[in-house]
Protein backbone atom coordinates (compact mmCIF):
# COMPACT_ATOMS: atom_id res chain seq x y z
CA UNK A 1 0.00 0.00 0.00
CA UNK A 2 1.44 3.44 -0.87
CA UNK A 3 2.17 6.25 1.74
CA UNK A 4 -0.49 8.35 0.00
CA UNK A 5 -3.14 5.61 0.07
CA UNK A 6 -2.77 5.20 3.97
CA UNK A 7 -2.98 8.63 4.94
CA UNK A 8 -6.23 8.71 2.77
CA UNK A 9 -7.77 5.81 4.57
CA UNK A 10 -6.05 7.55 8.08
CA UNK A 11 -8.03 10.71 6.57
CA UNK A 12 -11.08 8.86 5.88
CA UNK A 13 -11.45 7.40 8.83
CA UNK A 14 -11.00 10.76 11.10
CA UNK A 15 -13.34 13.39 9.21
CA UNK A 16 -15.65 10.27 8.77
CA UNK A 17 -16.26 9.82 12.87
CA UNK A 18 -16.83 13.74 13.47
CA UNK A 19 -20.24 13.69 14.96
CA UNK A 20 -20.14 9.54 15.70
CA UNK A 21 -19.56 7.21 19.04
CA UNK A 22 -15.44 8.02 18.32
CA UNK A 23 -14.39 5.32 21.13
CA UNK A 24 -17.70 2.84 20.40
CA UNK A 25 -17.57 -0.25 18.30
CA UNK A 26 -20.22 -0.37 15.64
CA UNK A 27 -22.54 -3.34 15.82
CA UNK A 28 -24.63 -4.19 12.47
CA UNK A 29 -27.14 -6.88 13.58
CA UNK A 30 -27.59 -9.57 11.85
CA UNK A 31 -30.31 -9.12 8.72
CA UNK A 32 -30.23 -5.47 8.79
CA UNK A 33 -29.57 -2.62 5.97
CA UNK A 34 -27.60 0.50 6.84
CA UNK A 35 -27.98 2.80 4.41
CA UNK A 36 -24.70 5.27 4.47
CA UNK A 37 -21.09 4.92 6.06
CA UNK A 38 -20.09 4.14 9.17
CA UNK A 39 -17.18 4.97 11.11
CA UNK A 40 -15.38 4.85 14.38
CA UNK A 41 -11.57 5.66 16.14
CA UNK A 42 -11.05 3.53 19.23
CA UNK A 43 -13.24 0.69 18.31
CA UNK A 44 -13.97 -2.61 16.09
CA UNK A 45 -17.00 -2.95 13.64
CA UNK A 46 -18.62 -6.30 13.98
CA UNK A 47 -21.56 -6.45 10.28
CA UNK A 48 -23.65 -9.90 11.26
CA UNK A 49 -25.17 -12.45 8.85
CA UNK A 50 -27.05 -11.50 6.20
CA UNK A 51 -26.72 -7.19 6.06
CA UNK A 52 -26.61 -4.89 3.73
CA UNK A 53 -24.61 -1.85 3.71
CA UNK A 54 -24.90 0.75 1.73
CA UNK A 55 -21.56 2.38 2.47
CA UNK A 56 -17.95 1.85 3.77
CA UNK A 57 -17.34 0.72 7.47
CA UNK A 58 -13.78 2.09 8.85
CA UNK A 59 -11.60 2.35 12.09
CA UNK A 60 -8.28 3.54 13.45
CA UNK A 61 -7.45 1.31 15.73
CA UNK A 62 -10.22 -1.80 15.92
CA UNK A 63 -10.78 -5.10 14.03
CA UNK A 64 -13.27 -5.22 11.17
CA UNK A 65 -15.42 -8.83 11.15
CA UNK A 66 -18.37 -9.48 8.57
CA UNK A 67 -20.62 -12.28 8.64
CA UNK A 68 -21.98 -14.47 6.26
CA UNK A 69 -23.82 -13.79 3.67
CA UNK A 70 -23.65 -9.66 3.79
CA UNK A 71 -23.34 -7.26 1.25
CA UNK A 72 -20.99 -4.81 2.34
CA UNK A 73 -19.22 -1.67 1.22
CA UNK A 74 -15.58 -1.11 1.64
CA UNK A 75 -13.47 -2.27 4.53
CA UNK A 76 -11.14 -0.40 6.30
CA UNK A 77 -8.76 -0.10 9.20
CA UNK A 78 -5.16 1.69 10.05
CA UNK A 79 -4.38 -0.81 13.01
CA UNK A 80 -6.94 -4.08 12.72
CA UNK A 81 -7.50 -6.87 11.36
CA UNK A 82 -10.43 -7.53 8.98
CA UNK A 83 -11.88 -10.82 8.61
CA UNK A 84 -14.86 -11.69 5.82
CA UNK A 85 -17.07 -14.62 6.19
CA UNK A 86 -18.26 -17.05 3.33
CA UNK A 87 -20.46 -16.05 0.64
CA UNK A 88 -19.70 -12.17 1.08
CA UNK A 89 -19.85 -9.30 -1.62
CA UNK A 90 -17.37 -6.31 -0.53
CA UNK A 91 -18.62 -3.50 -3.37
CA UNK A 92 -15.51 -1.76 -2.56
CA UNK A 93 -11.86 -2.16 -1.24
CA UNK A 94 -10.33 -3.73 1.68
CA UNK A 95 -7.31 -2.43 2.96
CA UNK A 96 -5.37 -1.92 6.54
CA UNK A 97 -2.35 -0.88 7.59
CA UNK A 98 -1.23 -3.29 10.60
CA UNK A 99 -3.05 -6.12 10.64
CA UNK A 100 -4.42 -9.32 8.13
CA UNK A 101 -6.62 -9.85 5.81
CA UNK A 102 -8.78 -13.43 5.77
CA UNK A 103 -11.38 -14.00 3.13
CA UNK A 104 -13.28 -17.29 3.63
CA UNK A 105 -14.77 -19.29 0.88
CA UNK A 106 -17.15 -17.63 -2.07
CA UNK A 107 -16.04 -13.75 -1.26
CA UNK A 108 -16.13 -10.95 -4.14
CA UNK A 109 -14.55 -7.71 -3.67
CA UNK A 110 -15.07 -5.05 -6.60
CA UNK A 111 -11.91 -3.47 -5.74
CA UNK A 112 -8.39 -3.78 -4.27
CA UNK A 113 -7.13 -6.05 -1.55
CA UNK A 114 -4.35 -4.53 0.92
CA UNK A 115 -2.16 -4.46 3.44
CA UNK A 116 1.25 -2.94 4.75
CA UNK A 117 2.42 -5.05 7.67
CA UNK A 118 0.16 -8.28 7.27
CA UNK A 119 -0.76 -11.12 5.12
CA UNK A 120 -3.42 -11.76 2.95
CA UNK A 121 -5.34 -15.44 3.23
CA UNK A 122 -8.51 -16.04 0.42
CA UNK A 123 -10.34 -19.26 0.41
CA UNK A 124 -11.99 -21.38 -2.35
CA UNK A 125 -14.11 -19.43 -4.51
CA UNK A 126 -12.94 -15.84 -3.92
CA UNK A 127 -12.73 -13.99 -6.61
CA UNK A 128 -10.92 -10.33 -6.31
CA UNK A 129 -11.72 -8.32 -9.13
CA UNK A 130 -8.15 -5.99 -8.74
CA UNK A 131 -4.79 -6.04 -7.37
CA UNK A 132 -3.52 -7.89 -4.28
CA UNK A 133 -0.59 -5.99 -2.42
CA UNK A 134 1.26 -6.24 0.35
CA UNK A 135 4.51 -4.78 2.06
CA UNK A 136 5.70 -7.33 4.28
CA UNK A 137 3.41 -9.98 4.86
CA UNK A 138 2.30 -13.31 3.01
CA UNK A 139 0.10 -13.43 0.27
CA UNK A 140 -1.67 -17.22 0.41
CA UNK A 141 -4.47 -17.78 -2.60
CA UNK A 142 -6.63 -21.22 -2.36
CA UNK A 143 -8.82 -21.79 -5.97
CA UNK A 144 -8.79 -17.59 -6.07
CA UNK A 145 -9.28 -15.39 -9.40
CA UNK A 146 -7.57 -12.47 -9.71
CA UNK A 147 -8.24 -9.63 -12.27
CA UNK A 148 -5.23 -7.72 -11.59
CA UNK A 149 -1.71 -7.77 -10.01
CA UNK A 150 -0.25 -9.28 -6.96
CA UNK A 151 2.41 -7.11 -5.17
CA UNK A 152 4.76 -7.49 -2.38
CA UNK A 153 7.93 -6.54 -1.42
CA UNK A 154 9.03 -9.06 1.62
CA UNK A 155 6.42 -11.77 1.90
CA UNK A 156 5.96 -15.33 0.08
CA UNK A 157 3.33 -16.05 -2.68
CA UNK A 158 1.78 -18.94 -2.55
CA UNK A 159 -1.18 -20.27 -5.21
CA UNK A 160 -3.02 -23.59 -4.94
CA UNK A 161 -5.84 -25.32 -5.99
CA UNK A 162 -6.86 -23.96 -9.44
CA UNK A 163 -6.05 -20.44 -8.39
CA UNK A 164 -5.53 -18.06 -11.52
CA UNK A 165 -3.90 -14.54 -11.63
CA UNK A 166 -4.88 -12.52 -14.92
CA UNK A 167 -2.15 -9.69 -14.13
CA UNK A 168 1.18 -9.89 -13.09
CA UNK A 169 3.22 -11.08 -9.57
CA UNK A 170 5.45 -8.38 -8.40
CA UNK A 171 8.36 -8.04 -6.26
CA UNK A 172 8.94 -4.56 -5.15
CA UNK A 173 11.94 -3.19 -3.08
CA UNK A 174 15.63 -3.44 -3.59
CA UNK A 175 18.06 -5.61 -1.72
CA UNK A 176 19.88 -4.40 0.91
CA UNK A 177 23.61 -4.44 1.77
CA UNK A 178 22.69 -5.47 5.54
CA UNK A 179 22.59 -8.83 6.27
CA UNK A 180 21.29 -11.84 4.37
CA UNK A 181 17.79 -11.82 3.55
CA UNK A 182 16.14 -15.31 3.23
CA UNK A 183 14.98 -15.78 -0.31
CA UNK A 184 11.31 -15.17 -0.79
CA UNK A 185 9.54 -18.24 -2.08
CA UNK A 186 6.81 -17.64 -4.93
CA UNK A 187 4.69 -21.26 -5.33
CA UNK A 188 2.22 -22.19 -7.81
CA UNK A 189 0.89 -25.49 -7.52
CA UNK A 190 -2.18 -27.74 -8.40
CA UNK A 191 -3.42 -26.50 -11.41
CA UNK A 192 -2.97 -22.80 -10.89
CA UNK A 193 -1.92 -20.16 -13.48
CA UNK A 194 -0.20 -16.63 -13.79
CA UNK A 195 -1.15 -15.17 -16.58
CA UNK A 196 1.22 -12.02 -16.92
CA UNK A 197 4.78 -12.30 -15.86
CA UNK A 198 6.85 -12.80 -12.20
CA UNK A 199 9.30 -9.97 -11.83
CA UNK A 200 11.67 -9.00 -9.29
CA UNK A 201 12.16 -5.27 -9.85
CA UNK A 202 15.79 -5.66 -8.32
CA UNK A 203 17.81 -8.38 -9.90
CA UNK A 204 20.05 -8.80 -6.64
CA UNK A 205 16.93 -9.98 -4.33
CA UNK A 206 17.23 -13.55 -3.67
CA UNK A 207 13.64 -15.08 -4.92
CA UNK A 208 12.76 -18.69 -6.09
CA UNK A 209 9.51 -19.39 -8.46
CA UNK A 210 8.73 -23.18 -7.40
CA UNK A 211 6.57 -24.54 -9.88
CA UNK A 212 4.40 -27.51 -9.29
CA UNK A 213 1.88 -30.20 -9.61
CA UNK A 214 0.52 -28.35 -13.33
CA UNK A 215 1.59 -24.45 -11.87
CA UNK A 216 2.62 -22.51 -14.74
CA UNK A 217 3.57 -18.93 -15.67
CA UNK A 218 2.41 -18.22 -18.62
CA UNK A 219 4.56 -14.84 -19.09
CA UNK A 220 7.92 -14.24 -18.59
CA UNK A 221 9.86 -14.69 -15.14
CA UNK A 222 12.02 -11.49 -14.44
CA UNK A 223 15.61 -12.00 -12.38
CA UNK A 224 14.05 -15.29 -10.15
CA UNK A 225 15.81 -18.81 -10.40
CA UNK A 226 12.75 -21.14 -11.26
CA UNK A 227 12.55 -24.48 -9.63
CA UNK A 228 10.15 -27.29 -11.30
CA UNK A 229 8.89 -30.28 -8.57
CA UNK A 230 6.55 -33.26 -10.16
CA UNK A 231 3.93 -32.61 -7.29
Amino acid sequence: MRNARTLAIFTACTLLVIGCGVNKSIQIADGETVNGSKATVNGNVRIGSDCTVRGDCRTVNGRVTVGAGSEVGGLQSVNGSIKIAENVTVDGEVGTVNGSIQLAENVSVEGDVETVNGSVGCDAGSVITDDITTVNGSIHLSRTEVGGNLGTVNGSVTLEDNSRVSGNVLIKGKSTRYGKKKAIEIRISGGSVVEGDIIVRDPKRKVKVILSGGGKVLGEIKNAKVIERDS
